[in-house]
C-alpha cells in the first residue's frame, strides 16, 4: 500500500460529528518558551488519545482567527510579557487555558469549525479542504460536465469537508441566467457502496418527483468523492431564515449569534413540519430514509418546506446529530433518527435556538400545548428510552393533521432491486458503527458510576484514629472501621484485649 492510499484510508475513518475533548496535562519551558501540552480524544473513543503541544501564541492566534468571522468567543486569558516562566504563573496559566478550551468545545458552531478542529487535530484537518474540492470538481466537469463554476461559496454550510459552489448552465442557453449550487464531499465513514452502486444509487435519486423534496439535476460519483449539482435558493434555508442571513455567508459568521433569531410561528411550524413529515412518510414506503434533517437541510420555497441532500446517505456522512444518538439504545433504525432529528428541527423552529443536549424534559414557558406535546413524545427522557412514534403516527396529532395540503403532484420514485439492496446494506453498516458507539458510552457510564459508588465507600471506610487501651499493663492498637462493625474481641487469660476489623468489598 502506498503512500496516498494509505492517507486516503486515514480520512474515511474521521467521523467529523464525533465531538473533541482535551486536557491540559502539563506545561514545559522549551528554548526559553512555554509549550502546554494538550491531550485529546474523540467521544466515545475513550481509548484512541493523542497530544498536540501549543504555545501561547497559539492559542492567540487561534483566537484571532475565530474573532474575525464571530464575535462571540469565550475569554481568552491576558497575555503576559514579564514573569511568564514563572512556575506559580505557569499553573494559573494552564487553569485559564483549559476553561477557554472547554467554553470553546461547548459552543455548537465553534466545536465543529475548521479552525478548532485543526488546532486539536492537525494530523486530520491540516489539508486545504477547499483547494481539493475545487481540484476535484474541475475533473469532474472537465470530463464532460454540463455546468461551469462561477463563485466559490467558502465555508457557507457546517460540514468541514463538503464545499460549495454556484454554477450556471452550459448546454441550454434558455437556462444561461438559471443558478445551481454544486457541491463536493469526499466520502465519509458510514460509507460501503462500491462505486457502481453508488452511480446507480445517485441516477435513481435524480428521478426523484415529489413536491416536498429537492432532486438533484446531476450527481457524479468518482473515486475520491461525490459531486451534486441541485437548485440554488436565494432565500437560503430554514437555519439562515431563523438567523436572518445570507446562504453564501460564512457560517461562523451566520449562526453564532443569537441576536438576530427570530423564530418562526406555531401556525408555520405546522405547515412546514406536516410538509416534512410527508415527504419522510415517502421516503420510508420506499425503503429509504434521510438521516440528516435538520434545519440547514430544509430550505423554504414560496410557503413550502422542501428537504434537501438526499444524497448525503450515499456519501456515508454521518448524521449531523449523531452524538445526541449515542445515549439511547433505542435509536437503532433509520426511521427513529430521521424521527429523533425531526424533533430537534421543530424545536429548533419554534425555540430559534438549537436544543444543546439529547433530551429535554422541561420546555419554554413559550413554547405552545401543541407542539409541546409533539416535542414531548419525541424529546422526553421517557420516549427515548422506551420508543418514538412513527411519521405515521405524528401525521395524525392534531397539530399537522389539520393542516390541508395544497399540493396534489403525484410523488414518484423508482428504484431498481439493486439499489434497494445497496441502500439497505448502507444504512446496516451505518447502524452497526452507531450500536458500536452506543454501547462504549453505555460502557463508560457505567465505569463513572463504579468510580463514584467505589470513592464513596472509601469516603465511608475511613479509619478513625487509633485507640491505645491498656490491660494488664499492656498496651495494644485498636482500629475501628465506620463499614464494619464486626469486631472480634478476644479476652486471652492474661488479660490482653486484641482487636481485630478486616472490611472486603468488590465490585
Amino acid at each position: 500500500m502506498s503512500v496516498f492510499e494509505r492517507k486516503r484510508e486515514d480520512r474515511l475513518i474521521t467521523d467529523d460529528t464525533k465531538p473533541l475533548t482535551c486536557t491540559i496535562t502539563d506545561a514545559q519551558n522549551t528554548d526559553g518558551h512555554i509549550e502546554y501540552t494538550v491531550e485529546v480524544c474523540r467521544h466515545p473513543d475513550q481509548e484512541y488519545k493523542w497530544k498536540v503541544n501549543h504555545r501561547y501564541s497559539d492559542f492567540a492566534q487561534l483566537h484571532t482567527t475565530l474573532r474575525a468571522v464571530t464575535p462571540v468567543l469565550p475569554l481568552l486569558p491576558p497575555k503576559k510579557v514579564f514573569g511568564n516562566t514563572d512556575r506559580d504563573f505557569i499553573n494559573e496559566r494552564k487553569v485559564a487555558l483549559q476553561k477557554y478550551l472547554e467554553n470553546l468545545l461547548e459552543l455548537p458552531v465553534l466545536c465543529c469549525c475548521l479552525p478548532v478542529k485543526r488546532f486539536l487535530d492537525p494530523t486530520n484537518y491540516s489539508r486545504n479542504f477547499q483547494e481539493e474540492a475545487r481540484q476535484n470538481v474541475h475533473m469532474v466537469l472537465r470530463s464532460g460536465g454540463s455546468h461551469e463554476v462561477t463563485e466559490a461559496l467558502t465555508r457557507c454550510g457546517t460540514r468541514i469537508a463538503k464545499e460549495y459552489f454556484l454554477a450556471t448552465p452550459l448546454t441550454d442557453a434558455t437556462k444561461a441566467q438559471q443558478q445551481h449550487v454544486l457541491w463536493w464531499s469526499p466520502f465519509g465513514p458510514d460509507r460501503v457502496m462500491n462505486l457502481r452502486d453508488t452511480h446507480a444509487t445517485l441516477t435513481a435519486l435524480v428521478q426523484c418527483q415529489h413536491p416536498y423534496i429537492v432532486a438533484s439535476v446531476s450527481s457524479v460519483a468518482t473515486e475520491a468523492g461525490v459531486c451534486v449539482i441541485r437548485p440554488w435558493f436565494p432565500q437560503g434555508s430554514v437555519r439562515d431564515h431563523l438567523h436572518q442571513a445570507k446562504p453564501q455567508s460564512i457560517s461562523l459568521s451566520k449562526y453564532t449569534s443569537n441576536e438576530k433569531v427570530s423564530p418562526i410561528s406555531e401556525r408555520e411550524c405546522a405547515v412546514f413540519g406536516r410538509q416534512v413529515l410527508e415527504a419522510l412518510l415517502f421516503l420510508h414506503d420506499k425503503a429509504l430514509g434521510h438521516g440528516h434533517i435538520h434545519t440547514g437541510n430544509l430550505v423554504i420555497d414560496g410557503n413550502t418546506c422542501r428537504l434537501l441532500d438526499l444524497e448525503n446517505q450515499v456519501v456515508g456522512l454521518p448524521c449531523h446529530l449523531r452524538h445526541h444518538l449515542l445515549p439511547h439504545r433505542r435509536l437503532n433504525s433509520i426511521q427513529a433518527i430521521d424521527v429523533y432529528c425531526f424533533g430537534h428541527t421543530l424545536y429548533h423552529m419554534l425555540m430559534g435556538r438549537q436544543l444543546g443536549t439529547s433530551t429535554c424534559d422541561a420546555f419554554p414557558d413559550k413554547c405552545p400545548p401543541l407542539p409541546r406535546s409533539v416535542l414531548e413524545s419525541i424529546l422526553s427522557s421517557e420516549a427515548c428510552k422506551n420508543g418514538l412514534p412513527t411519521v405515521a403516527g405524528l401525521l395524525t396529532h392534531p397539530f399537522f393533521n389539520q393542516v390541508p395540503l395544497h399540493s396534489y403532484e403525484k410523488p414518484s420514485l423508482r428504484l431498481p432491486s439493486s439499489v434497494k439492496q445497496a441502500v439497505a446494506l448502507s444504512h446496516q453498516a451505518m447502524l452497526t458503527r452507531l450500536a458500536m458507539d452506543q454501547k462504549k458510552v453505555r460502557q463508560q457510564r457505567k465505569l463513572s458510576k463504579a468510580e463514584a459508588f467505589v470513592s464513596k465507600q472509601t469516603g465511608r471506610s475511613r479509619p478513625r484514629k487509633n485507640l491505645h487501651l491498656e490491660t494488664n499493663g499492656i498496651t495494644t492498637t485498636t482500629t475501628t472501621n465506620k463499614t464494619n462493625n464486626n469486631n472480634n474481641n478476644n479476652n486471652n487469660s492474661d488479660g490482653v484485649v486484641t482487636v481485630s476489623d478486616q472490611s472486603h468489598m468488590s465490585i
